[in-house]
């Protein structure tokens, strides 16, 4: 399809002498390349890969898709279409160019990490698969902060999710891994990926909050499912898998991307990228995303697409992101998932 020119991406070489990881780093509406990826270039010891948007349907800002509320993402998803297709068409773009430079079966070392729209662009990346829908490869991990899921109405009545849970109580739904100390800024929600019975116009993508003083000592993020070999939540379930195959063509045929046949029983292959570990950050206090979006996105992912989701909420904090306490546990996050190193 004709798309935009997207700007040559800010490249920075790992720290170490090698190239192990690359983080694909996707900004938020309005913002840019260098706005977003100071405060990882001394956090991760890996290459840090930072695209650009472009100015999409002459706005004055750089955006990766168009959309009309983010109160409400839902309304006017017409509008969504286009950009989405052509962004997540230039990121798969550069996931295969990395997995060229790195080598045959690196898919594993890239980690798209997205922050409010670029943290929606690279969701519904990953949901839509590869171009090849019998592509069996699977990234590391995705990182969204202060995001929504694009579409997320439409895919929540598709896979028949049920409820969205109410509070961050301990409910059906949702387990805890680990405590964090009691004087900690930030509570840990991990969905669980077995469960099968869970029935703008502008942002603004702010300059890093001034560092804070919480001190994470917890174990939160030591893996609590069963390894990406060994981890298939989709066994056994005619129904389920039917739903999965509705759901993945519905995004499919949002992004233009070839269908899968939901009239027949897929491959595992198929939902293959869905076994990629997620991590959704969110400040309580956003006011440009609310914190419900989040909530929802995860939900979504967790109880409807059954995949493997950590989900944290930063107290007090606004829409932008802190240092110390939600990088850092990103950081931990990939050192744990995918060896990211320290």
């Amino acid at each position: 399809m004709p798309g935009n020119v997207y700007p040559a991406p800010l490249v920075i070489p790992p720290l170490g002498e090698e190239h192990t990881h690359t983080i694909i780093s996707l900004h938020g509406k309005g913002s840019n390349a260098k706005r977003f990826g100071h405060v990882l270039l001394a956090a991760a010891n890996c290459k840090l890969d930072f695209p650009q948007a472009t100015r999409f349907k002459k706005m004055a800002i750089n955006q990766w898709f168009d959309n009309y509320s983010i109160e409400d993402p839902g309304e006017r998803t017409d509008l969504q279409v286009e950009g989405l297709c052509e962004t997540t068409e230039y990121i798969r773009g550069l996931i295969s160019e990395e997995v060229r430079i790195l080598g045959v079966g690196s898919h594993r070392k890239i980690i798209p990490w997205g922050l409010s729209q670029g943290c929606a662009t690279g969701v519904f990346t990953l949901l839509g698969g590869w171009l090849d829908a019998s592509k069996t490869s699977t990234i590391g991990a995705f990182v969204g902060m202060s995001g929504w899921l694009p579409f997320e109405q439409q895919l929540h009545t598709i896979l028949r999710c049920g409820g969205i849970p109410a509070s961050t109580k301990d409910g059906k739904g949702i387990r805890y891994d680990g405590t964090l100390d009691s004087d900690s800024d930030s509570e840990v929600e991990v969905e669980d990926t077995a469960r099968k019975q869970s029935n703008s116009d502008d942002e603004s993508d702010a300059e890093p909050d001034p560092f804070s003083e919480p001190d994470l000592d917890d174990d939160s993020f030591k893996r609590s499912s069963p390894s990406h070999g060994d981890f298939n939540p989709f066994a056994d379930d005619e129904e389920e898998t039917s739903l999965l195959s509705h759901a993945i063509s519905h995004v499919r045929d949002i992004l233009d991307l070839p269908m899968i046949l939901t009239e027949q029983p897929q491959p595992q292959s198929s939902f293959q990228h869905l076994q990629t570990p997620v991590f959704i950050g969110h400040g309580s206090e956003d006011p440009n995303v609310s914190v419900e979006l989040g909530r929802r996105m995860s939900h979504v992912l967790s109880a409807g697409f059954g995949m493997d989701v950590t989900r944290k909420v930063y107290e007090g904090l606004g829409h932008r992101y802190r240092v110390e306490d939600e990088i850092e546990d990103i950081l931990r996050f990939l050192q744990d998932r995918v060896d990211l190193p320290p």
